[in-house]
């Protein structure tokens, strides 16, 4: 029961469900998800950091 509700909890913000509409059409970097969202780098990391505890999403680290 609490992980359906941290789950929940999860999507239940704004920014985190339009970050998983995106990448589910396309892999995109930070970089551009920044572009697309208009909002910070710092803001944009956290909440892909709180999407990849829960095993919504997954990183793959190139280039720099």
């Amino acid at each position: 029961m609490v992980s359906v509700l941290k789950s929940l909890s999860l999507i239940a913000d704004a920014t985190r469900v339009r970050i998983l509409l995106l990448l589910r059409e396309e892999e995109l970097s930070v970089a551009e998800l920044q572009e697309v969202l208009t909002l910070p780098q710092s803001n944009i990391s956290a909440q892909l950091a709180k999407l990849k505890a829960a095993g919504l999403v997954n990183d793959r680290r190139s280039g720099k």
